[in-house]
C-alpha cells in the first residue's frame, strides 16, 4: 500500500536533489513562484519546494507526473477532496506521534501506546476505506496512469478485516475480561503468558444485585489486590500483552503511517501545482506542458519563453523568446546592457526546473533534454561577508560546482567572472568552458567579455550557438535575443544619455 503519486513506482525518499538548491531558488527567483503555489498553506509551501528541488530523471516520469496534474486540474473537486484527507491525515499522524511520545513518561507506557495504537488504526481505517471508495466512485473522470494506480492499491487492501480486528481490539480500549494461560517461573513469577479468549464489556448489559454487590464492594476489596508481589505480576502481565497486540498490528502500522506521510506530502505538491496553474489562468498567463526529451540529447526549442517570476510580480506576460537549437552544448550570449540577457537565462532555467517536476512552463511551446544536475553560476553583489573578493568567491563557488558535475549537466553562467580586468576573465572563462565542452557539459553563459566571445565565435566550435540582445538604432532595446555575432561594445553609453538626459 503506496501512494506513488510522484513517481511510477517509488516515493521521493532518497532521490537526488539539485545541487546547491540555495544558488538556484536565489539566482532563478523561484520564491515567488513558491508563494504563488502555497497561498500561504505552510504544509503546501514545505512540500511544494521539497519536490521541485528534486529533479525527475526521465522523459517517463515526467509525462507520469504531468497527467496527475492534467487529470487534477480538470476535476477541481476531487483534488479538494484529496488535499482534504492529506490535510486530516497529516493531523491524525502528527497527534498519534505527541500521544505516543507523552505516554513514554509513563510506568506503564506499553498500554497506553497500545491503546491509542488502536484508536489510531481504527479512525486510518475508516479514513483509507472512504479515500479508497472516492477513487472508486470517480474512476470515470481521470485517466492518469498514477491516480488508476493508487486506487488499484486501495482495493487490493483487505481494510474491512482490519477494520474488523481492530474492533475486536475494543476490548483493551474499553474495557473488559480477558483469559490467559501462563507457567509459574523462577520465584513464583508469572512467565509465557498467552492470550487464549477476550470478552469485550457490554455496557447494555443489565446487572443483578448480586454481581453489582461482587464489582462495586467484594472484588474491590479482595486482599490479593492489595498483594504487592502479585500486583506487579498483574502490571507485567498488562504490559506483555500491550507488547503482543503491538507486535501483531505493527505491519499494518507501518504500513498505514510510510502512507499518511507520502500521500499527504505528495498531494501537497499536487495542491500547489494546481493552484499555480488556476493563478496563471486568472492573469491570462499561458502556459504549456513541455516535451521532454531523454538525457544526453542537444535538442533544445521553445516558442515565447518568458520570465515567470516576473510575469508574477507584474501580473501580465513579459515579453518572450523564440529559439531553437539541435546538437548544442554551448551558448554563448552578449549584447546590450538591459537588453534582457540575464532574464533570458533566468526564464531557461525556471522552465527546466518546471519540467523536471512535472509541471507546466512559462512558454507557448517547449521541449528539451532531461538533465541530471543543473547549477547556476550568477554574480553576486559584494558584501562585507566577501572579504576576500568577489573573484575569489567566484572561483571558488565554481570549483565546488565542478567537484560536483556528472555527465548530463547543465550550466547557467550569468555574467561570471566579470569581477577582474577583460583578459584576466577571459582566459579564466575559456579554459572552463572548453572543458565543459569537451566534455559534453551544456552550458549556456551570459557575458560582457567581448574578447572571449569574438575569439570563440572565431574559432566556429562546432556546437556552439550565439545570441545578442536586440538593440534597434535608436537605443531602443527590444528585450528579445537574436542569433548574431558578438558586437564590440554592451552599448551602455545609450544608459548613460538616459541617465543624464541628451542634452547634457
Amino acid at each position: 500500500m503506496n501512494a506513488y503519486l510522484l513517481y511510477p513506482s517509488s516515493s521521493i525518499e532518497g532521490k537526488q536533489a539539485w545541487y546547491s538548491r540555495r544558488d538556484i531558488i536565489k539566482d532563478l527567483n523561484l520564491d515567488i513562484i513558491f508563494r504563488t503555489m502555497s497561498g500561504g498553506d505552510p504544509f503546501v509551501a514545505e512540500n511544494v519546494q521539497k519536490v521541485m528541488m528534486i529533479p525527475l530523471q526521465s522523459p517517463e516520469e515526467i509525462l507520469y507526473r504531468q497527467d496527475i496534474i492534467k487529470d487534477l486540474c480538470e476535476q477541481p473537486d476531487l483534488m479538494e477532496q484529496l488535499y482534504e484527507y492529506a490535510e486530516n491525515q497529516n493531523k491524525s499522524l502528527q497527534l498519534y506521534k505527541e500521544e505516543i511520545e507523552n505516554s513514554r513518561t509513563r510506568s506503564t507506557y506499553k498500554t497506553g501506546e497500545t491503546i491509542q495504537t488502536i484508536r489510531f488504526l481504527q479512525k486510518a481505517v475508516a479514513s483509507l476505506i472512504s479515500l479508497r471508495n472516492l477513487l472508486a466512485g470517480r474512476c470515470t473522470s481521470y485517466q492518469s496512469k498514477g491516480l488508476r494506480a493508487l486506487r488499484q492499491r486501495l482495493q487490493e487492501e483487505s481494510f474491512e478485516r482490519y477494520a474488523e480486528k481492530l474492533q475486536e481490539m475494543d476490548v483493551f480500549v474499553t474495557g473488559g475480561k480477558i483469559n490467559y494461560f501462563f507457567q509459574f517461573g523462577g520465584g513464583m513469577k508469572l512467565d509465557h503468558a498467552t492470550v487464549t479468549s477476550y470478552e469485550k464489556s457490554n455496557p447494555s448489559e443489565k446487572q443483578t444485585g448480586l454481581e453489582r454487590l461482587f464489582y462495586r464492594y467484594i472484588r474491590k476489596n479482595t486482599i490479593y489486590i492489595n498483594n504487592e508481589p502479585l500486583h506487579k505480576d498483574v502490571e507485567h502481565l498488562k504490559e506483555v500483552t500491550a507488547q503482543s497486540i503491538l507486535n501483531i498490528f505493527q505491519p499494518v502500522l507501518d504500513k498505514i503511517l510510510v502512507f499518511y506521510r507520502t500521500f499527504a506530502e505528495e498531494i501537497a505538491f499536487y495542491k500547489g501545482a494546481v493552484r499555480f496553474i488556476n493563478r496563471m489562468q486568472a492573469l491570462s498567463i499561458p502556459l504549456f506542458f513541455p516535451k521532454p526529451r531523454p538525457a544526453g540529447t542537444k535538442d533544445t526549442s521553445f516558442q515565447y519563453l518568458y520570465e515567470l517570476s516576473m510575469a508574477i510580480y507584474l501580473q501580465a506576460c513579459p515579453v518572450g523568446n523564440t529559439v531553437r537549437w539541435e546538437n548544442n552544448s554551448l551558448t554563448i550570449i552578449t549584447g546590450a546592457n538591459q537588453g534582457g540577457k540575464s532574464t533570458f537565462l533566468r526564464s531557461y532555467g525556471i522552465a527546466q526546473v518546471l519540467m523536471q517536476c512535472g509541471m507546466p512552463v512559462p512558454a507557448q511551446k517547449f521541449s528539451a533534454p532531461v538533465y541530471r544536475q543543473l547549477f547556476t553560476h550568477f554574480t553576486r553583489s559584494e558584501d562585507e561577508q566577501l572579504s576576500s573578493g568577489r573573484l575569489r568567491e567566484e572561483l571558488h563557488r565554481m570549483s565546488q560546482m565542478i567537484k560536483a558535475v556528472v555527465p548530463d549537466s547543465l550550466f547557467l553562467l550569468n555574467e561570471s567572472f566579470a569581477s577582474t580586468t577583460e583578459k584576466e576573465g577571459s582566459q579564466i572563462a575559456e579554459g572552463i568552458l572548453k572543458a565543459f565542452y569537451e566534455n559534453g557539459i551544456t552550458t549556456y553563459m551570459v557575458t560582457h567579455l567581448v574578447y572571449l566571445a569574438q575569439k570563440l565565435y572565431r574559432e566556429h566550435w562546432e556546437r556552439s550557438c550565439f545570441l545578442t540582445a536586440e538593440r534597434k538604432e535608436d537605443g531602443e532595446r527590444t528585450f528579445r535575443m537574436v542569433p548574431g555575432e558578438p558586437g564590440h561594445t554592451s552599448f551602455g553609453t545609450d544608459l548613460f544619455y538616459q541617465a543624464l538626459g541628451s542634452e547634457e
